[in-house]
């Protein structure tokens, strides 16, 4: 484990100070339900933390679980993107932090990028590397970002509880994310992969971390956004129990995305997609899976009944298939 790691599991680990007597928020509610709480959200720039950060956050006072999550191709989709599955999920009572890796202009890699690659280290090293120091950032700065925003900087503050912390990802954006677990899987309690894909992620966990890991049809279809063996089943099969995977029938990459890039995907014809999608109820779909693991496994509340009883889904499943007994 290198420096920044401990650092970062360290910092991780303190929050547990700062947890009001209340404990974590728990959602009581039906994860397919929409939330019952107002969130509000805002940006902090690269000027501040390593990394352009967008926050989805309860405006409600409480203690919440924390959601790491970054975008598609490499972290290169914006995390904005995807705003109504994050604003969905956080109405639940998470803390979301969309990461963007857009460190400098395309097609231009920063000087640091150039030497990893001369001494052969690897972008998705130097990627990894990146966003633990963000989370490092995000640790020591975040709770006070939130006040300010809320103009509650007296106690009880709205508490964002890194010790409950779970990290999501779309795409190729589940590259560095696979790495930064490999090389330490204790600061996060489990891992949301919807539609993975990496080139990178060659090694077998020998350890045990929830993962519920979510895949289309049409992703793998022409013109594909998916390398088949490089995505959904590439992960099941490296990943270690618990484990859970879907593959939805009739539904493809895109459609994780807001309706503007979603129409923009669609009729670039970039990835396959299903031109009588409804976006809505597809991500009423993502919402309900992402809230019922997400609460059974941050915030302590078994609801995988909504994920494991597949007639409780709105839409229909290809494959199914799940390794819970550890």
């Amino acid at each position: 484990m290198n420096q920044l790691t401990w650092v970062v599991v360290l910092a991780i680990s303190m929050t547990k100070l700062w947890i009001t007597a209340e404990g974590i928020y728990v959602d009581n509610g039906n994860p397919y339900d929409k939330g019952t709480l107002q969130v509000l959200n805002f940006t902090i720039s690269q000027h501040d933390a390593p990394l352009l950060t967008k926050v989805y956050y309860p405006k409600k006072i409480d203690t919440y679980a924390v959601l790491f999550f970054t975008g598609g191709l490499l972290g290169y989709i914006p995390a904005e993107s995807y705003s109504d599955v994050l604003t969905r999920v956080a109405s639940h009572g998470f803390v979301v932090i969309g990461v963007d890796y857009l460190p400098y202009p395309i097609p231009t890699p920063p000087a640091d990028v150039i030497r990893a690659r001369a001494h052969r280290q690897g972008v998705q090293s130097h990627q990894s590397k990146k966003y633990m120091e963000e989370l490092q950032w995000l640790t020591q700065n975040l709770e006070g970002r939130i006040a300010q925003q809320l103009n509650h900087t007296t106690l009880p503050r709205l508490v964002p509880a890194f010790d409950h912390l779970a990290v999501s990802c779309h795409s190729a954006g589940c590259d560095p994310f696979a790495d930064m677990i490999l090389q330490n899987h204790t600061f996060a309690a489990a891992a949301l992969f919807l539609e993975p894909f990496s080139f990178h992620f060659k090694t077998p966990l020998t350890f045990n971390i929830p993962a519920l890991i979510l895949g289309t049809e049409f992703s793998t279809e022409h013109p594909a956004c998916i390398w088949p063996n490089e995505g959904y089943d590439h992960f099941y099969s490296m990943w270690k129990c618990p484990k859970i995977v879907m593959n939805v029938k009739g539904h493809g990459h895109c459609e994780m995305l807001d309706a503007g890039m979603y129409s923009v995907c669609a009729k670039e014809n970039f990835c396959k997609s299903n031109p009588d999608a409804d976006l809505n109820k597809y991500h009423n779909f993502v919402q309900g899976i992402s809230v019922a693991f997400l609460t059974t496994e941050l915030q302590g509340q078994d609801k995988m009944q909504y994920v494991t009883n597949t007639t409780l889904l709105p839409v229909e499943l290809l494959e199914f298939k799940k390794d819970l007994d550890c």
